[in-house]
């Protein structure tokens, strides 16, 4: 599969970044009775970008479901098949200690999904959107440049058609023979992976970001996971000690996250005047421009008959 260029004709433009709504937690559980799927490549992608949104998303309300699209084969020291056992394994830990409800893995190879039928995932995504009934999707921009790992822009692109498609009644029309009704989603969290991407929200995971720190933990295959407790041990070995490691392989590991891994959304934060923050390119097609141009239209010029 050829990758598309989107820059122009894609729903998700570049944004003027100083246009931006910071988002922070709401008491109580304001989101019940909406269901929330964030769809990864690779099992520490959503740990890494969007975990603290993740919980607290599901925090208030959401019933959290975790989709990831690769094997991850390539992701770890062991063989391939090893890698996969050992990356299902962690990415089911993710999925506990993030708060989801369930896990779907569609296990296409790691690195390669440039090559699949973009057709074929989408149409997965589709019944899988209409099952759950998904209100809100986290998942990467498919138009943003500068993404070298293949997987997750055609994932992106995959789930933005999917999206769209899975309200259309004439998009796999057998679905309601199975009883699955059309189910468009309308509400888009896109992750910023890399500089330059657009943003237009931040989230405030200042309450979540123990959460996300122990998710990272659990990506132990990648090694991320481990840091820490390598690094404690290596400096032992040559008579020193950082103190912010602790004394224990946990501490270590989860203060490496903090301190090395995370910090990024320390910065981040810091210029929206929070602790933690994440960032996102935030869609909402629940009230077409469009349609509120009318409405207000309406409001000011109808008369009575």
């Amino acid at each position: 599969m050829e990758r598309i260029n989107f820059a122009g004709n894609s729903s998700v433009p570049v944004v003027n970044q100083e246009n931006v709504v910071v988002e922070q937690k709401i008491t109580g559980k304001p989101h019940n009775g909406k269901v929330l799927a964030a769809i990864q490549s690779n099992l520490s992608d959503i740990p890494f970008f969007a975990g603290g949104t993740c919980a607290k998303l599901i925090n208030e309300g959401y019933t959290g479901y975790l989709i990831r699209t690769s094997n991850d084969e390539k992701n770890g020291s062991k063989s391939i098949f090893q890698n996969v056992l050992n990356n299902n394994q962690e990415n089911l830990n993710i999925s506990k200690v993030l708060g989801f409800n369930d896990v779907f893995d569609l296990f296409y190879r790691q690195h390669e999904m440039n090559g699949i039928s973009l057709v074929e995932l989408r149409g997965r995504l589709i019944y899988i959107f209409r099952l759950l009934k998904v209100d809100t999707v986290i998942t990467f921009n498919p138009s943003s440049e500068n993404e070298e790992n293949p997987d997750r822009w055609v994932t992106g692109q995959a789930v933005e058609e999917a999206c769209f498609m899975s309200g259309n009644k004439h998009h796999y029309p057998e679905h309601e023979e199975a009883g699955l009704k059309p189910h468009t989603v309308n509400e888009r969290y896109y992750i910023v992976a890399q500089p330059g991407q657009p943003f237009n929200r931040i989230v405030d995971i200042g309450a979540t970001v123990e959460q996300k720190i122990d998710s990272i933990r659990e990506c132990k295959s990648q090694g991320e996971g481990t840091i820490g407790s390598m690094l404690r041990k290596r400096l032992a070995k040559e008579g020193k000690r950082l103190p912010i490691l602790g004394k224990n392989d946990r501490t270590a590991n989860r203060e490496y996250i903090r301190h090395f891994i995370i910090d990024a959304d320390i910065q981040i934060g810091k210029e929206y005047g929070l602790k933690y923050a994440e960032k996102f390119y935030y869609v909402d097609r629940r009230k077409p421009e469009e349609k509120i141009k009318i409405e207000e239209y309406i409001q000011k010029n109808a008369v009575n008959l």
